[in-house]
């Protein structure tokens, strides 16, 4: 097996301002306000949890948008130096860089579109398709690796000019932030007694030709999230 070597990551001298990568959102959706939790204690939510495959009860909207209130949104942004910007959310983050992005497929609702969670705004931006073929085709990708059934699956995808704005040889801050952004939604997850499992598919390749991804944006794997835990 080939062990691919990342180059150590350092902080610019200079850090710049660099274009990110356009969605090509069409439209926004609202999320509901989150729901007021009476939350399991830390210490039994850290021995519960477990990877949980099931998917047999759908999500629906008002949990989908709750687990990723409290496990993604924006917390407090700042412009600093290079007029980078720099954001606080329940995840850390290198450089509080954030480089990436989820969308979300087979959401309780508009499920033959892709949904973008804008958590700055906690919306979610609306990617129209083509036809129902390609969510089709993209769920038989991930079905290869895990079945989703009825699950909701959220893709984790990294733009590295995020972080290259205030680092070079950013690429492996993006697998630490899918790791640790994958742990925080698991917990968020299990508090609230959903399934999670990770996914260890990083592309969907179908999507990734449709959304036309740069040598910059690429897929770094995600979850599947299902109702509540019997």
């Amino acid at each position: 097996m080939a062990i691919i070597k990342l180059k150590p990551p350092y902080p610019l001298a200079k850090p710049r301002a660099l274009p990110v990568f356009d969605f090509q959102i069409s439209g926004v959706l609202p999320i509901p306000k989150p729901t007021r939790r009476r939350w399991q204690p830390l210490d039994q939510v850290l021995d519960t949890r477990q990877s949980r495959r099931d998917f047999k009860a759908p999500l629906t909207f008002q949990q989908l948008g709750d687990l990723l209130w409290y496990s993604s949104r924006t917390r407090h942004t700042a412009r600093v130096a290079g007029n980078t910007l720099w954001s606080s959310k329940p995840s850390p983050s290198g450089g509080g860089c954030h480089p990436i992005q989820l969308l979300v497929l087979q959401a309780p609702v508009l499920k033959n579109k892709l949904l973008l969670y804008d958590s700055d705004h906690h919306v979610f931006g609306v990617r129209e398709v083509p036809n129902l073929k390609l969510i089709s085709q993209s769920l038989q990708e991930i079905d290869r690796c895990l079945e989703t059934r009825n699950g909701t699956v959220i893709w984790f995808v990294a733009d590295l000019a995020r972080s290259a704005a205030r680092y070079r040889n950013p690429e492996s801050l993006a697998w630490r932030d899918s790791g640790v952004l994958l742990a925080t939604i698991g917990l968020v997850a299990e508090g609230m007694r959903l399934e999670c499992c990770g996914l260890g598919l990083h592309d969907i390749l179908s999507l990734k030709r449709f959304l036309k991804f740069n040598q910059n944006v690429f897929g770094v794997g995600g979850c599947i999230i299902s109702g509540l835990v019997s």
